[in-house]
């Protein structure tokens, strides 16, 4: 086997640290929870545990490794290795990760926010291999998209491509966590689910879903319900139909050749898979959709750690 690679992934719910092949094989994995808006170096130093604890599994040294890469939960200046934002943790606006995590391991390192990485390494390992021209989109605690063009991750000016999440969609809509007023993100998120559903329970809405605590209620419970359940089905619908025209609006910019879907929400299926097919479809201009195909992440829950991965496979390879 090749030279291994250190993979860690931050996001707004879980940690996650990897020992990872350059051909995609997770070696030893360990994950955490994020926790309750804990300091970046709180979550740095968790990370460095889980590595620890990932490096022992594997049965190797950290000397054995070729580098690492760093897959983080938002807009990321990749020529930098800093943190631009963070709209789901709080305090990290202007870290240098990159430095940190080099000084750290003593390994070349490369950091990117969680959206590129997946593009990526859909590209590589998963469900866009041998593809030049793919949009990745995560729907899950927020909404991220990457963009693979001619092989390579588009990451524009200032590395802000993809920001698919916070496109305005929804006139006089609800408020996002970035400030701004009915993005993707507000309506499709995982939060915006599950906001949906308390916000219909609290006005009466008949539901299954009363079984389970208002303060308790996730995005995970209504994906759950929406075989079963009107409302549940209803607010699924509605996030699928928005992600999906927002998808037609990229690919008819783009015309990529394949657009996959990953996250904690797209994990439930065909409960959010056929309402954004169906939309994509109905916006999509004709000869566009025509060559692009929208499947399923083959990632799955380690995109982070596979898509963190792929970032040191191809930072090597350059």
């Amino acid at each position: 086997m090749a030279t291994p690679l250190l993979a860690l992934d931050i996001g707004g719910t879980k940690l996650a640290a990897g020992v990872v092949s350059p051909e995609g094989e997770v070696t030893a994995e360990r994950i955490a929870p994020t926790g309750d808006d804990p300091t970046p170096e709180q979550v740095i130093e968790r990370l460095f545990d889980l590595s620890e604890e990932a490096l022992s599994r594997a049965g190797l040294a950290l000397s054995a490794l070729a580098a690492v890469g760093v897959s983080f939960g938002g807009p990321v200046d990749y020529g930098a290795g800093k943190v631009i934002t963070c709209h789901h943790l709080s305090g990290w606006e202007g870290v240098p990760l990159r430095e940190i995590v080099g000084e750290r391991t003593g390994l070349p390192a490369v950091v990117d926010n969680d959206a590129n990485a997946a593009a990526l390494g859909e590209t590589l390992f998963g469900a866009a291999c041998g593809c030049q021209h793919v949009i990745y989109i995560t729907v899950s605690t927020g909404i991220g998209a990457g963009l693979v063009l001619s092989g390579r991750v588009h990451r524009g000016a200032n590395s802000m491509a993809g920001e698919l999440g916070h496109t305005h969609l929804v006139p006089y809509g609800p408020r996002c966590t970035c400030g701004r007023m009915g993005c993707l993100e507000s309506v499709a998120a995982g939060w915006a689910i599950a906001g949906s559903a308390r916000d219909a329970l609290a006005g009466g809405a008949d539901s299954v879903l009363r079984s389970i605590p208002l303060a308790e209620l996730s995005a995970e419970d209504v994906c759950r319900m929406a075989q079963r359940d009107p409302l549940a089905r209803q607010i699924i619908d509605r996030a699928g139909g928005y992600v999906g025209l927002a998808l037609a609006r990229a690919a008819n910019v783009i015309n990529p050749e394949i657009i996959v879907v990953g996250g904690g929400v797209a994990e439930s299926g065909e409960v959010l898979m056929a309402p954004l097919r169906s939309a994509f479809q109905r916006y999509i201009m004709p000869e566009v959709g025509e060559g692009a195909r929208v499947v399923q992440s083959a990632l799955g829950s380690r995109s982070g750690i596979l898509g963190a991965g792929a970032l040191a496979a191809a930072e090597l390879l350059e």
